[in-house]
């Protein structure tokens, strides 16, 4: 597994939040992505970012939090169901996850179940992001790029 250590500035973005299994996402895509599109947001270099905030493992399904987010600038307004947050910058470690978004959950397994405990390194207390790097709608999923941002404490 190669992983790599990257520092985020905080980002500024739009999102609409899914409650339930992660893959049931796609409604939140499309609420937020109708709204941004029609105000001109989606155009070339948009980064598409999901936040993470429960393990499915652990978490009961329909009790799975995850934002679907577009990075905007500091002038986008909330209304209706699209909300606005500012995402945390800091360290993280990033490993890139080739294929399906349904087998998402097995680079993370091996990114926390193995990677992490021989790091040396610990998880801060925030969401994993994922930074989608092509487009679902034209790409077969099995050429589906996915950087997987894990939170990291500084180190000391």
């Amino acid at each position: 597994m190669e992983v790599r250590i990257e520092r985020l500035e905080p980002m500024h973005v739009a999102f609409v939040r899914h409650v339930g299994p992660y893959n049931q996402v796609g409604s939140a895509w499309e609420k937020l992505c109708m709204r941004l599109g029609k105000e001109g947001q989606l155009g070339a270099g948009a980064k598409f970012i999901g936040v993470c905030y429960d393990d499915p493992e652990v978490t009961a399904s329909e009790r799975v939090r995850y934002d679907a987010c577009v990075a905007v600038g500091d002038d986008f307004t909330a209304a209706d169901e699209v909300g606005v947050q500012t995402l945390a910058g800091g360290e993280y470690a990033v490993v890139t996850h080739a294929g399906p978004y349904d087998t998402l959950g097995q680079t993370y397994a091996e990114f926390f179940g193995q990677w992490l405990p021989h790091s040396g390194r610990e998880l801060r207390s925030q969401p994993s992001l994922e930074f989608y790097l092509n487009d679902p709608d034209s790409t077969d999923p099995a050429d589906l790029l996915t950087d997987i941002y894990a939170p990291l404490e500084p180190l000391t």
